[in-house]
């Protein structure tokens, strides 16, 4: 039998971490963050309109953009007890109006007076930082996201889930 020199072990080069978050100062990458965050809140944020805000007007009971009351809800029905039945139920219009016109969170914040308040508070509260990295979901579909797009740095689980992103929801935000 010839002699056969052992076998070498197959070299491999090391990965290479992705270092696009690296390369900014995470001021910048809060910053960016933020702006991100302001502009998905200012897409869903709608102002209520003056009729529905409280101002009166001159227009009929019926116009439009009113919705008629049930004759159930015109009525104001008195029972004895403490069953369900005899809580007062909110009427149609306030519901619509809360799912309609609802305010941002940072307008509800100036709202609430709430820096002037003593003692711990949303604005005052805080937690150690977590000694875990964050968990990544997937940006399309809520799945664990493994992958990140390497233009927005989003996550994403599969190919499937890369091709919707790359259609629809890549911003191509540098990161």
């Amino acid at each position: 039998m010839p002699y056969l020199p052992p076998k070498k072990a197959r070299e491999q080069k090391q990965r290479q971490v992705n270092a696009s978050s690296s390369n900014f100062a995470p001021e910048i990458l809060a910053k960016r963050t933020k702006r991100h965050l302001d502009e998905l809140e200012r897409s869903n944020y709608t102002e209520a309109t003056g009729e529905d805000a409280g101002e009166s007007s001159t227009k009929s009971r019926h116009a439009k953009g009113k919705a008629r009351y049930p004759i159930t809800d015109e009525r104001k029905v008195r029972l004895l007890g403490n069953s369900p039945a005899t809580k007062k139920k909110k009427s149609v219009m306030a519901v619509r109006s809360a799912l309609l016109y609802s305010t941002s969170f940072n307008n509800l914040l100036d709202k609430s007076k709430i820096e002037t308040m003593s003692g711990p508070t949303y604005l005052t509260a805080a937690s150690p930082p977590p000694p875990y990295p964050p968990r990544l979901f997937c940006s399309v579909c809520g799945y664990w996201g493994r992958y990140k797009c390497m233009r927005c740095a989003m996550p994403y689980c599969d190919r499937n889930c890369l091709g919707v992103h790359d259609e629809t929801r890549c911003e191509k935000r540098v990161v």
